[in-house]
C-alpha cells in the first residue's frame, strides 16, 4: 500500500469508526486492521493469526494454572502445611514455564526462520531461500511476547476475548513500523469507544504533515545518494563516504521517525495515543542518551524483558560479588550493567539481520556502553575536576553532544555497510584516504542528486534542525500551530503543505518503503 494510500484509507476508516455505533467501534477497527493487512499480502496473514492465537491460548492457559492452583491452595489451606503450599505453588509455577517457553520458542522460531535462515545460507555458501518475511512481524511479535511475559509475572489478568486481543496484535497503524505497545497502555484505548473531537483531527493530522515531510521531502531524496556511495564505496574516497554516511544518518532518523509520526498521527484519528518512540536523539549527550531517545518502545522493551532479568540471574549476581571483592564495590556494582548492555546489543544488533556487520554493530554500542558503566566513577572525578561552571557550560554540552554525534555515525558504518569488510574498508578510507577532490570535481552530482536536490535538503534540514531544537527547549508546536486564530493557523498549514506537495516533491525523490516495515 503507497504512502499516499494509507492516508486516504486512515480518513475513511476514521470516517466510518465515528459513524459506527459505540459498541461495534472495536470491531471494525478489528475488520479494517485486517484488511489492510490482507492487503499488503494475504501469505503473511497466517502467521499474524499463528501469534496471535498461540500468544492468546498461550497466557489464558497461564492465567487459568495460576487460578486453578489458587483456588487449591485455599480449599486445601487446612490440611497442607508450608511445605505442601510451597511444593504445590512449585508444580503450578512449573506448568506455567512449560507453556510459557512453549508459546516464546514457537514465536521467536517462526520469527528466526522467516527472517535468519536465507542469511545463514548464504554465508555457508549455499543457495538462499526466498521465505517470506510478513510486514511488520518483529513489532507484532515482541508485542506480542511482552503481553506473554507480563501475564506470567502477575502484572495483569490475560485478556479473555480473542477478538480483543487480535485487535492490541494488529491495529494497522502500529504494524508498520511500530512502536511496540504494551498491553496496560493500548488495550484499553482500543476497545474503548472514542467520540469525535475536531481537536484529535488536526492533531492527527499535523502530525502526518509533518511524518509525510520527513520521509518523502528529507529521507526518499537523501536515500539515493546513500545507496549509490555504499553499494560501490570502491569508487570513492573517505570525504564522500563521510558524507554518505551523514546522509544516511538523516535518512534512516526522517524514515523511521517520520513514519512513527505518520502512524501515531493516523491513530490520534482515532482518539488513541500511541507510546512515543523518538525524543530528538542527535541532541544525546552520551550513547546511553541517545539510545534512550532512539526507537524507544524497543529500548524499553529489552530493558524490562532483557536487560533487568540478565543482570539478576544468580551467576551475574556471583560475578559481581567477586568483582566487587577483587576490583572494588563500584567496579562489581557496575559489572551486571556492563554485561546486560553487551548482551542486549548484541541482541539488538542480530535483530537488525543475521550478517556480521549487524553483529558487529551490536558488539560496537554494547562495548561502548559498557565502558561508561565501567568507568563512570573516574567519568565523575574528572567532571569534578573540571569544575560545575565548566560542565554545565554551553561549550561542555555541545561538545557532548558534537561526541555522541560521532560515536553513532561511526556506528552506522557497520549499520548500512552490505558486508562487515565493507564497512572495515569504509571507515578505513575516511581517516586514511580522504579524496578531498572528489568535493569538488563533479562527483556529488554522478550519485542521483542534482543540485536542486541538495538545496532542498539542506533547507529541509534546516526547518527540521530548528523545530527539534525548539521542542528541545520544551516548546510543543502542534499545540503552538493548533492555538493560532484559524486564518492565520489555515495559512500556515496551506503554505507547508504546499512546499512539500508542489515544491519539494521533485522527480528525483525516490519513492521508497518504509524502511523498517520488514523488521
Amino acid at each position: 500500500m503507497s504512502l499516499f494510500t494509507l492516508i486516504v484509507f486512515a480518513f475513511l476508516c476514521a470516517g466510518l469508526y465515528y459513524l459506527c455505533p459505540d459498541r461495534f467501534k472495536w470491531v471494525l477497527l478489528l475488520l479494517v486492521s485486517y484488511i489492510y493487512y490482507s492487503y499488503c499480502g494475504m501469505n503473511a496473514l497466517p502467521f499474524m493469526l499463528l501469534t496471535t492465537l498461540s500468544t492468546w491460548a498461550g497466557a489464558l492457559c497461564i492465567g487459568a494454572i495460576g487460578e486453578k492452583s489458587k483456588a487449591e491452595l485455599k480449599a486445601r489451606k487446612a490440611e497442607l502445611d508450608a511445605a505442601g503450599k510451597k511444593a504445590l505453588k512449585a508444580k503450578a509455577k512449573n506448568r506455567q514455564r512449560i507453556v510459557f517457553w512453549a508459546v516464546l520458542l514457537l514465536n521467536f522460531g517462526v520469527l528466526a526462520l522467516l527472517k535468519y535462515t536465507s542469511p545463514v545460507l548464504e554465508a555457508m555458501g549455499r543457495p538462499a531461500l526466498n521465505l517470506l518475511l510478513p510486514l511488520g512481524i518483529s513489532f507484532y511479535t515482541f508485542q506480542s511476547m511482552g503481553y506473554l511475559i507480563d501475564v506470567s509475572n502477575g502484572k495483569y489478568a490475560p485478556e479473555k476475548n480473542p477478538a480483543k486481543f487480535a485487535l492490541f496484535v494488529s491495529f494497522f497503524p502500529q504494524l508498520i513500523q511500530g512502536p511496540i505497545a504494551r498491553h496496560d497502555q493500548l488495550a484499553s484505548q482500543l476497545t474503548t469507544p472514542h467520540r469525535f473531537e475536531m481537536t484529535n483531527i488536526h492533531r492527527g493530522a499535523l502530525l502526518m504533515l509533518w511524518g509525510f515531510f520527513k520521509k518523502k521531502v528529507i529521507a526518499d531524496r537523501a536515500l539515493p545518494l546513500v545507496n549509490a556511495v555504499f553499494e560501490n564505496h570502491g569508487e570513492y574516497g573517505g570525504a564522500v563516504i563521510v558524507i554518505a554516511v551523514l546522509f544516511y544518518s538523516l535518512q534512516q532518523y526522517c524514515d523511521f521517525s517520520g513514519g512513527i509520526d505518520l502512524v501515531t498521527g493516523i491513530a490520534e484519528l482515532f482518539g488513541i495515543r500511541l507510546a512515543p518512540n523518538f525524543k530528538r536523539p542527535y541532541f544525546a549527550i552520551s550513547l546511553g542518551d541517545f539510545w534512550r531517545r532512539w526507537h524507544i518502545s524497543l529500548g524499553a522493551w529489552m530493558r524490562d524483558y532483557v536487560f533487568y532479568p540478565f543482570a539478576l540471574l544468580k551467576p551475574v549476581s556471583k560475578l559481581s560479588k567477586s568483582a566487587k571483592a577483587r576490583f572494588g564495590a563500584a567496579f562489581g556494582r557496575a559489572l551486571p550493567a556492563a554485561l546486560g548492555n553487551i548482551v542486549v546489543f548484541l541482541l539488538v544488533g542480530i535483530w537488525h539481520g543475521a550478517t556480521m556487520n549487524y553483529v558487529l554493530w551490536g558488539l560496537y554500542n554494547g562495548l561502548i556502553l559498557a565502558m561508561s558503566a565501567l568507568l563512570e566513577p573516574l567519568y565523575k572525578r574528572a567532571n569534578e575536576r573540571l569544575g560545575e561552571r565548566v560542565v554545565s557550560s554551553r561549550a561542555f554540552y555541545v561538545w557532548r553532544v558534537l561526541r555522541t554525534f560521532i560515536i553513532v555515525n561511526i556506528g552506522w558504518y557497520f549499520d548500512r555497510a552490505l558486508r562487515a569488510g565493507d564497512a572495515f574498508a569504509m571507515l578505513g578510507k575516511t581517516f586514511f584516504a580522504p579524496a578531498f577532490a572528489q568535493l569538488s570535481d563533479g562527483t556529488l552530482l554522478e550519485l542521483g542528486l542534482m543540485n536542486s536536490d541538495y538545496a532542498i535538503l539542506a533547507w529541509a534540514t534546516l526547518l527540521l534542525i530548528a523545530v527539534s531544537v525548539l521542542q528541545e527547549r520544551g516548546m510543543r508546536i502542534r499545540e503552538r500551530v493548533l492555538a493560532l486564530p484559524v486564518v492565520p493557523r489555515v495559512i500556515l498549514l496551506y503554505v507547508f503543505m504546499y512546499f512539500v506537495l508542489a515544491n519539494f516533491m521533485g522527480a528525483n525523490a525516490a519513492n521508497a518503503g518504509f524502511m523498517y516495515a520488514i523488521f
